[in-house]
């Protein structure tokens, strides 16, 4: 019984020390997809990708990028690696992909190792198809959201930025990509 409950005390306490760290945490879901699951990003997405995603993030000091584990098999991961590449190669920084969408503490944990070594800003870029998993486990809860499939907005548009410090809520803003963001032509 203690046991039991340590381990619900410990899990009620990991995602909150997640995001208790000084470091700015950014989050973003992968770029444009095409439908139908196809694998990639689209001409959208790959232009967000490698135009717009590096000059936003060139001077806000990032020193890691976390990326989920691509999965092969399901094609999950796949796109947020694509979305993360050019912004670390124009950094010269190699993302951390060893957490997959599955596993509740690692984000956490990573987040927690490297802000007791570094006060340099961190980037998440997570599968858009698990974005509410991830703010679940790192407690995060977006602005006038209700935790109930908090990530919903985030995932249907990809031109959204979160940002997290431990002195403020979170943040909600668009990338503000020029000729990208907003409605596509023809839509209403």
């Amino acid at each position: 019984m203690v046991i039991t409950a340590l381990l619900s005390i410990f899990a009620l306490l990991s995602p909150a020390l997640a995001v208790s760290i000084n470091n700015t945490l950014y989050i973003i879901t992968n770029a444009e997809t095409p439908s139908l699951d196809r694998p990639g990003l689209t001409p959208i997405g790959l232009q967000r990708a490698q135009d717009c995603i590096p000059p936003i993030f060139a001077d806000l000091n990032l020193g890691l990028i976390i990326v989920c584990k691509p999965n092969n098999k399901t094609g999950a991961c796949m796109p947020a690696n694509d979305t993360a590449a050019p912004l670390a190669a124009s950094l010269g920084l190699v993302p951390d992909s060893h957490c997959g969408t599955a596993s509740d503490a690692c984000v956490g944990n990573t987040l927690t190792k490297y802000a007791k070594n570094s006060t340099q800003a961190i980037l998440v870029v997570w599968d858009s198809a698990e974005m509410d998993d991830l703010l679940e486990n790192l407690d995060i809860e977006l602005p006038g959201g209700d935790d109930d499939d908090d990530a919903d907005e985030v995932t249907s548009h990809a031109d959204l930025l979160l940002i997290k410090n431990l002195k403020q809520k979170v943040i909600e803003t668009s990338m503000n990509c020029t000729g990208i963001d907003g409605p596509a032509p023809g839509t209403f």
